[in-house]
């Protein structure tokens, strides 16, 4: 297979919604619609091609997707592209800034616009699908790995002992920043897949405007100082957050967040040379002092293999309480709230309500999803590009997971999140359940669910490994 074999495309479309549809979601924010834009949100595809297999990489600058609505879009840009659905990687950032899911049904004002906003995003993002298979080109892949460690675990034990979503400056990260460079073959930059693990949690419940938060600041630092398209891909977030300065309504908070974690993208980015070389002493360079001359020789390289594989994980759940005692709790609590609001309550009052508003709500969500199941399948995903593969469920797992997946790993690269095919909530290492919180207050999963993503996905990687091996691979 030549190097010319690979090839890539990338297109992308603005998802920002009207400002007449709720905005974020937050338990405590007192407003129901955005007062501006901060930034722009985008759903970006990049298309990849061995001559043998066609693969898509979705990135949405979302919160949740259903796997309904995950599988929409799925099927929407398979169409498009004339490719298996299963080659179809969604994948969002997990903004907090922007909408709320598509369930959100607190308060009336605002919903027919919210659901129309949702109704349509399939047949918008098949468009960005379109950009991408028009701009397709012979293309060359490089992949390099670096650190920032911005990113803080979030699960912070408050005074009085309680479990909190804060900071826990000593509890685990996944510093890593993955970056998989594709230039077009005349050399002009193309496309950068930029993987990093943090909540973008950074703008809270008092901010008023739409935002991609920190990734998207990530990404324009990086299409700005490189002059390709980024694509964001997020990691095993459930844990992890933007530390002391998240929950702000200040925007500069993320700007700076976003820029010191694509500043160190960039960097990965411009050591690498494309196409591969290997430097070699030339000469002895008579000038006064004698210098040392060296020269650059090209590395043969097989072209950039494309895989996906799709693979269902079943997690053990844990008993949820029946439908008709949760419904009940959903119903009291929006009354009361449609009634604060309807009053004019004051600002702390409606805050109060808003929060317990929210948990019922989810409540209600999780046991009609997992009431009555002793396990649930999820969708294990995993997409090769070259010498790096990209991992993910439809759920918020520790970073502690992706972290033993990546040890146990046998590719050069590799990369595990969450956030793709859908929502399932959130995937504690089964150590965390003792300390309760958030995180694991609302999970279905029973504490062994941990162990079996860790194990399934690391068997599928290797039997991956394996196929990439017998091919030629490194």
């Amino acid at each position: 297979m030549s190097q010319a074999t690979f090839r890539a495309g990338v297109g992308r479309v603005s998802i920002t919604p009207p400002l007449t549809i709720p905005h974020a979601g937050w338990g405590a924010q007192t407003h129901i619609l955005p007062d501006g834009i901060e930034t722009d949100l985008w759903a970006t595809v990049l298309l990849v091609d061995d001559g043998r297999e066609t693969a898509a990489i979705v990135d949405l600058d979302l919160v949740i997707l259903t796997g309904e609505e995950s599988e929409a879009v799925r099927r929407a840009v398979a169409r498009v592209l004339k490719i298996d659905p299963r080659g179809v990687r969604v994948s969002l950032t997990h903004n907090h800034a922007g909408p709320p899911p598509s369930d959100w049904d607190w308060v009336d004002e605002g919903l027919s616009a919210h659901k129309a906003y949702y109704a349509s995003l399939p047949d918008v993002i098949a468009g960005a699908a379109r950009l991408a298979l028009n701009a397709m080109k012979p293309a060359r892949v490089g992949v390099g790995s670096g650190e920032s460690r911005v990113a803080k675990n979030r699960r912070e034990t408050a005074p009085g002992g309680r479990t909190v979503t804060g900071t826990n400056f000593s509890g685990p990260i996944d510093p890593q920043v993955l970056v998989i460079r594709i230039d077009a073959e005349d050399g002009s930059p193309l496309a950068v897949v930029c993987g990093y693990t943090m909540h973008p949690t950074t703008l809270g419940p008092t901010n008023r405007l739409l935002s991609s938060d920190w990734p998207g600041h990530l990404k324009r630092t990086v299409e700005t100082m490189t002059g390709a398209t980024c694509i964001f891909a997020q990691g095993a977030t459930g844990n992890v957050g933007p530390g002391p300065e998240g929950f702000t309504d200040d925007v500069r908070v993320v700007r700076a967040l976003g820029l010191q974690v694509g500043c160190e993208a960039v960097r990965v980015h411009a050591s690498m040379h494309l196409p591969p070389v290997q430097f070699r002493h030339e000469r002895i360079w008579e000038s006064g002092a004698p210098l040392g001359r060296w020269a650059a020789a090209p590395v043969t390289e097989r072209a950039p293999v494309v895989r996906s594989r799709s693979h269902p994980l079943r997690l053990p759940l844990l008993p949820q309480p029946s439908l008709a005692e949760v419904e009940t709790k959903r119903t009291e609590a929006q009354a009361k709230l449609q009634g604060l609001m309807a009053r004019g309550a004051p600002a702390a009052d409606i805050e109060a309500v808003t929060w317990v508003t929210k948990r019922a709500n989810m409540a209600v969500r999780r046991v009609q999803l997992f009431g009555g199941r002793s396990e649930m399948a999820v969708e294990l995903h995993a997409l090769q590009i070259g010498p790096a593969v990209l991992a993910a469920i439809p759920c918020e797992p520790f970073c502690d997971i992706a972290l033993a997946i990546k040890a146990g790993s046998p590719f050069p690269f590799t990369w595990f999140g969450g956030y793709v095919g859908g929502w399932f909530g959130y995937l504690p290492v089964p150590e965390e359940y003792a300390r309760r919180g958030y995180e694991v207050d609302t999970t279905p999963y029973a504490p062994e669910a941990a162990r079996v993503v860790i194990d399934g996905t690391v068997a599928l990687l290797k039997e991956m490994h394996r196929e990439w091996s017998a091919e030629g691979g490194r």
